[in-house]
């Protein structure tokens, strides 16, 4: 009655039919999926200097202030991990309003964590990985800031999503004035 080819070319169809609504029925899923993941994070110091950051990808020659932070990282993200959690992106961020920037986000300390027994964060006395600075080269109208962690899990299929799981509200400092006698000093020896 038919030929092999149109019995292939069913079969096929059909096979592709179903493993493409077995694949939206996975993304869908996944993230309904229950995990109680526990974390903790405790800023200890914030300081603000004024120099110059030797940044690799930062040709500017502008002197500005920045921030290091020192924070302690407690968390336990093993429940997020299932049979579609391919690993997971921890990031720290420090998010900030100043004077004609609304928004400003900077990416303070991030990790992947590919399987669960890395999924056990215990940092103490921990400094930021990347610089804290503003668009505007100093801190000066930044009232507040919060320090936010993230998780975002990367499944083997289905959509990625962020989840930000903590937030903490702290202040930046302005740095000290220099002294510019003292300055030139210093950059004559």
């Amino acid at each position: 009655m038919y030929n092999l080819l149109q019995r292939v070319s069913g079969i096929t169809s059909f096979a592709m039919s179903t493993l493409m609504a077995l694949v939206v029925l996975i993304s869908l899923a996944t993230p309904l999926l229950p995990s109680s993941p526990t974390h903790d994070l405790t800023l200890h110091n914030v300081q603000t200097t004024s120099g110059r950051l030797m940044d690799p990808f930062d040709k500017s020659s502008r002197s500005a202030e920045y921030t290091r932070l020192t924070f302690d990282v407690d968390a336990d993200l093993s429940s997020l991990f299932n049979w579609n959690t391919k690993l997971l992106f921890t990031y720290i961020t420090a998010d900030f309003s100043a004077p004609g920037f609304d928004t400003n986000r900077v990416v303070v300390w991030d990790r992947i964590i590919r399987n669960e027994r890395q999924a056990k964060l215990r940092l103490r006395r921990h400094h930021n990985k990347y610089a804290v600075r503003n668009f505007a080269q100093t801190f000066e109208g930044v009232e507040g800031a919060n320090l936010t962690l993230h998780v975002n899990p990367v499944p083997y299929l289905g959509i990625m999503y962020d989840k930000p799981v903590l937030s903490i509200p702290f202040v930046i400092p302005r740095a000290p004035p220099v002294d510019k006698a003292k300055a030139q000093v210093k950059g004559k020896l």
